[in-house]
């Protein structure tokens, strides 16, 4: 049996393998003997974390465990736990999953997008959409954590046909949670596929928006900006002879069987949304494919999600 300061030795080394990772999962010892866990999550959006104990001699928790639980951006506190028997010897060991996401997020459905392209721009969409399920994966991040990343359920994806160094629009409110534009790859012609330049936006129901193609470089946003509907976001990649100048648009919130219990993060998928669009002269709309439309921003779309202050009548005299 491992007692108490080597216990604290060997786990603080590892949990010093995957610090400043995106979920920290450490623990303070008080001084009642406790060891009271929590989680920093440094990222801009929340994740759903699992903690499991592989072994628990002699040692007791204040909640029921497996943890489960919710992790906002910040610092989040777990659970405790405590000795059962002072006078003995005591052990635990523990890993981690986490993936990105709410639990059972209230997503909308039926939210009206903008077009992501200029007011009074026309382009032609492609609709490419896939019924099929796919397994989730995970992927090791160091130490004993694991990020889950997702399978897919109903794929649904639009391409909008752009010129090269277009101006990409947030077609929805949120805060900016990753931006990649390092990769050269579609500005010269070449295959995209797997490494596109993207920008990802949570929104307030928990869904994520996924903006591609960007030109290496363009990104006019950063992770933990706070955008409006219609901000530009970044600019289109792609050279005029080749195939990736474009502006490819998805929305996905994380969905789970109803039966999930401790590990069911391996069966998380992202739920794509098959998406609604504000366009000039058609209005609300689920775009065809094939189809041209061209972008507007009207008032009444663009402040959707702005709760309009509360008016009070003041009593007359």
């Amino acid at each position: 049996m491992i007692r108490n300061g080597l216990l604290l030795l060997l786990l603080s080394c590892s949990q010093n393998l995957f610090s400043q990772r995106i979920m920290e999962v450490n623990y303070q010892l008080d001084q009642q003997g406790n060891y009271n866990f929590y989680c920093k999550n440094n990222a801009y959006c929340n994740y759903i974390l699992e903690i499991g104990f592989g072994t628990l001699d002699n040692m007791k928790s204040d909640i029921v465990l497996p943890y489960r639980g919710m992790m906002k951006p910040g610092m989040n506190k777990l659970f405790k736990l405590s000795k059962q028997n002072a006078s003995e010897a005591f052990q635990f060991k523990y890993s981690i999953d986490f993936a990105k996401g709410c639990i059972n997020p209230k997503t909308d459905t039926n939210f009206t997008y903008l077009l992501p392209l200029s007011q009074g721009k026309e382009t032609q969409v492609y609709v490419m959409q896939n019924d099929q399920q796919t397994s989730s994966k995970e992927s090791s991040v160091g130490g004993n954590a694991q990020e889950i990343n997702p399978g897919s359920k109903n794929w649904y994806l639009v391409r909008m046909r752009m010129k090269p160094g277009d101006t990409i629009f947030s077609a929805r409110r949120g805060m900016v949670t990753e931006v990649d534009d390092k990769s050269d790859a579609n500005d010269v012609g070449g295959s995209s596929i797997g490494n596109e330049n993207y920008v990802e936006i949570v929104h307030g129901d928990c869904s994520f928006g996924r903006y591609g193609i960007l030109k290496k470089g363009s990104a006019l946003v950063k992770p933990g900006q706070f955008v409006e509907a219609g901000t530009p976001i970044g600019l289109v990649g792609g050279d005029k002879f080749g195939r990736g100048s474009e502006i490819r648009f998805s929305v996905h919130y994380n969905v789970e069987p109803g039966d999930s219990q401790y590990g069911s993060n391996a069966k998380i998928y992202w739920e794509y949304v098959p998406l609604k669009f504000w366009t000039k002269s058609n209005g609300k709309i689920s775009l065809k494919h094939g189809a041209n439309y061209i972008s507007e921003f009207p008032k009444e779309i663009l402040q959707q999600e702005i709760k309009k202050p509360d008016v009070k009548k003041g009593k007359k005299k």
